[in-house]
């Protein structure tokens, strides 16, 4: 079988005519199928497959683990990768919709972000804007005690509750998430192969508009869960299983080439 399309960060998926693109890794080991091509995405290295060779690409729930320089370098890669009209579709976190909640206090929202029961104690224990940091720049939210050091680059700041209120009171929205994913993508290099579940960027739909522009995609567009304008997505986000665990929380955004 022709397999002409790839998954990007795959983790446990399967499909026949799909390539599997992921790092292997101790952390994810147990959900981790086959993996067809390793490649750690937080290097700069091209992707091995040549150019306009493939009909679609996918990735789901990965981007937010990498820097956004990294982010960028992949939306490249996978743009040069794509035959032309190829088609790419992207999931992630919405960090538009949970900064609005974040804004609103729901405190519900936010609490219901964390899916592992170990971590729910002390997790709703944080504040409000400390579980809202985790979300996107998991280094620095006190909710992860036990990321302390980063070896040369010293120890991790982490902020407390006030002091996000007063960054995110006195910067714009897009100033302040980056002010705290600049703060968080410093440690990377050294933390994230260490700690590769923490999410290191944030990303909404105008986000990943301006970024899937400016690098030549067309027809970006915001989707719904399974909804998709190609049929090679329609009922695809399903096969991904962190789609599905965080539904309430994920932004669909597809594009062609």
């Amino acid at each position: 079988m022709n397999r002409d399309k790839i998954n990007i960060g795959s983790c446990a998926f399967r499909k026949d005519g799909w390539l599997n693109l992921d790092k292997p890794c101790p952390h994810y080991s147990s959900r981790q199928n086959s993996i067809d091509l390793p490649h750690d995405l937080m290097t700069f290295n091209p992707l091995s497959m040549r150019s306009n060779a493939l009909a679609a690409a996918y990735t789901s729930h990965t981007i937010e683990h990498l820097s956004d320089a990294h982010v960028e370098h992949l939306f490249k890669e996978v743009h040069r990768i794509l035959d032309d009209g190829g088609v790419f579709r992207i999931t992630c976190p919405d960090i538009g919709r949970c900064h609005d909640a974040y804004i609103k206090n729901d405190k519900e929202y936010i609490s219901n972000w964390l899916l592992n029961p170990r971590g729910q104690e002390a997790y709703r224990a944080c504040g409000l804007g400390e579980q809202f940091l985790f979300i996107f720049a998991s280094y620095i939210s006190p909710y992860r005690k036990h990321i302390i050091e980063a070896d040369h680059l010293g120890r991790v700041t982490k902020y407390c509750e006030d002091e996000i209120t007063d960054i995110f009171k006195n910067k714009s929205r897009e100033d302040a998430l980056d002010f705290f994913t600049s703060e968080c993508q410093k440690y990377a290099p050294v933390l994230q192969s260490r700690h590769p579940g923490e999410h290191i960027s944030w990303w909404d739909y105008n986000k990943l508009n301006d970024l899937l522009k400016l690098i030549g995609f067309k027809d970006i567009e915001l989707q719904t869960f399974n909804k998709s304008n190609y049929d090679v997505f329609k009922n695809f986000d399903e096969c991904n299983e962190d789609n599905v665990k965080a539904l309430n929380y994920t932004l669909f955004v597809e594009c062609r080439k």
